[in-house]
């Protein structure tokens, strides 16, 4: 059967779930209309015909099984597929093969000629904000919705300064920070103390070596966009990155750590100044030791340290 067929499924399956909440038979030929689907959807490199238009009873069949991991990445690939690539500015995607240039190209110009097509109105992202435990596609679906919906953005917002945002993991919470500064005009959101904890969240992201580098990424990304936004809780922010390098071990470091500092002092050359000297002479402690080790330097940080010592000799002449 092919996968139009099957999803035409969707169409009365709310309504059917809905009415007999115990009918396991439904279930299971839902379970097996999905797994249909994802066989199509991992085969094939761009948008899914009749996947996207579906949206509704996806989101629908959702907030009736929101357990269901294989519905939230349908609904991750409908959403994701609608919008610019990448529009969060990480390169990451499971679905393009590493350095296939035509793939991305391909990828690429298929979502910018569809991207006015989609409607965002009638998905609530409260609904995935709202999860007990996230996933990489309910962090995929919020990030969509940001930048696709200003009533999304508000609902995040809500979200972001309340103590429930503090559950999901600094890895899953990330991207949806960094998005949402991303995609906001805003001078400042005042001074909830929420903001200041994930600070302190994305602070211990950003060292953590086991991370990935898109991780890291995002969590460089966000903390500079803080400060830049956030100037009523600018010296406090400024505090807790300097309290947490003086407190780093020595043999701690990351390139994003540096580029942080690099950015910093070429965008607010003054207040970055006492935190961008103190990550210096935490990384030439670093340098001095990894000297006198058995391990060989790391590429990525001794090159991240050179543009460092630039950017301050350009901002002391």
């Amino acid at each position: 059967m092919a996968h139009e067929q099957v999803l035409s499924i969707l169409d009365q399956a709310p309504r059917d779930l809905n009415a007999i909440e115990e009918e396991e038979g439904i279930r299971k030929v839902l379970q097996a209309v999905f797994l249909a689907v994802e066989q199509h959807v991992n085969t094939t490199v761009g948008d899914v015909p009749g996947l996207r238009s579906r949206l509704p009873q996806l989101v629908s069949l959702y907030s009736i099984q929101p357990n269901w991991g294989l519905l939230e990445s349908l609904i991750a690939r409908a959403v994701d597929s609608a919008f610019i690539a990448w529009i969060d500015g990480v390169p990451a995607d499971a679905t393009i093969p590493s350095g296939n240039l035509e793939s991305l190209v391909f990828t690429s110009c298929s979502r910018w000629s569809k991207r006015a097509e989609f409607k965002s109105e009638g998905l609530d992202v409260s609904v995935f904000l709202s999860r007990s435990k996230w996933t990489s596609h309910t962090v995929s679906i919020i990030k969509s919705l940001i930048y696709a919906s200003e009533t999304a953005r508000q609902v995040s917002r809500t979200f972001l300064e309340s103590t429930a945002s503090l559950k999901p993991p600094t890895l899953r919470l990330a991207p949806v920070i960094w998005s949402w500064f991303d995609a906001t005009n805003i001078s400042d959101v005042g001074s909830s103390g929420t903001w200041r904890k994930h600070f302190e969240q994305l602070i211990a992201g950003i060292v953590n070596n086991q991370a990935s580098r898109d991780h890291l990424l995002t969590c460089r990304r966000a903390i500079q966009t803080m400060i830049q936004k956030l100037p009523s809780l600018r010296s406090e922010l400024f505090s807790d990155l300097l309290a947490h390098v003086s407190d780093m071990p020595f043999d701690n470091l990351t390139a994003e750590m540096l580029r942080l500092g690099n950015c910093l002092v070429e965008i607010l050359p003054q207040e970055s100044d006492t935190f961008a000297h103190s990550l210096l002479d935490h990384a030439l402690g670093w340098v001095s030791r990894s000297f006198g080790g058995p391990d060989s330097l790391d590429d990525g940080i001794v090159t991240a340290l050179g543009e460092t010592l630039l950017v301050l000799d350009s901002s002391m002449c």
